[in-house]
């Protein structure tokens, strides 16, 4: 049975591999790491994206060589980033720096270094209309990025709404990047498709949010968004959660073998173009 966690992160200061050895000894095959930002990087310019970028790339390395899951990795430019770089420069440049690292995003993605580019969009709390929109204007770049790259996006924003799903699959559309590849991260379970537009949730895998997704369809991913953050531990989900509550899911008769397939190998080979074995 393969399982895949479809968003987790790792960081050099948390437990790092050992939250990997946690996910297979709980029965996970798979994950997807997604760039995050280092406190010990912080992002002045394009080279600042290289470094982070190469991190992420280089433990994703690490936990192939030291464990058995078979690891993908997706990297962008992280939203809040920008919200940062206006505390120091004036937001013309900053806006600068956020799309260069588009840039260097996509050609991880052409070099096979990285699946997809993500997460980016824009900040989960209120913003200023300027850097709303600042943040727009990046994360269509980043979609147009992706069109030209063939890959899909990973999407961060504001707690998703119908309208957001709507907004964003039309954003979607101006660039001509299909909606099926574009995953809204961290999303509820939402999977009907005349209300996520198209979108493709990847839901947080508590239990409920679970039985929820599964009562409206199989067309949805799992994650746990584990931050590896030492003063947060096991938040936003432990690394062991994906695993724990597709197990639970087909024991009670909620999954089918024919879902944990969909959920785990099928949606994830189609929306990154990747082989789950």
């Amino acid at each position: 049975m393969f399982i895949l966690d479809n968003h987790m992160h790792l960081r050099p200061d948390g437990e790092n591999v050992q939250a990997v050895k946690k996910f297979c000894r709980a029965g996970g095959t798979h994950l997807v790491l997604a760039h995050i930002p280092y406190r010990d990087i912080p992002i002045t310019g394009e080279k600042s994206y290289q470094e982070a970028f190469q991190r992420t790339v280089d433990m994703a390395e690490k936990v192939r060589k030291e464990t058995d899951a078979k690891v993908f990795v997706t990297v962008g430019p992280y939203p809040v980033d920008l919200v940062h770089m206006v505390e120091r420069i004036p937001i013309g440049p900053a806006k600068e720096i956020m799309m260069k690292g588009m840039d260097l995003a996509a050609g991880f993605v052409e070099k096979g270094l990285a699946i997809a580019v993500g997460e980016i969009g824009r900040p989960h709390f209120p913003v200023s209309e300027e850097i709303m929109q600042v943040s727009n204007e990046i994360l269509k770049y980043g979609m147009e990025l992706a069109k030209d790259t063939d890959c899909p996006v990973v999407l961060h924003t504001e707690s998703a709404t119908l309208g957001t799903f709507k907004e964003l699959a039309e954003m979607a559309d101006s660039v001509g990047l299909s909606r099926e590849r574009v995953v809204k991260h961290f999303c509820p379970p939402i999977v009907d498709l005349d209300k996520n537009h198209g979108l493709f949730p990847s839901v947080l895998a508590s239990k409920q949010n679970i039985r929820s997704a599964i009562s409206q369809g199989n067309r949805f991913l799992m994650e746990t968004d584990y931050i590896d953050d030492p003063r947060r531990p096991g938040a936003v989900l432990g690394p062991a959660t994906v695993p724990r509550t597709t197990m639970a899911m087909l024991r009670d008769g909620l999954f089918t073998e024919e879902d944990v397939l969909a959920v785990h190998k099928t949606h994830p080979e189609e929306i990154y173009q990747i082989s789950i074995d």
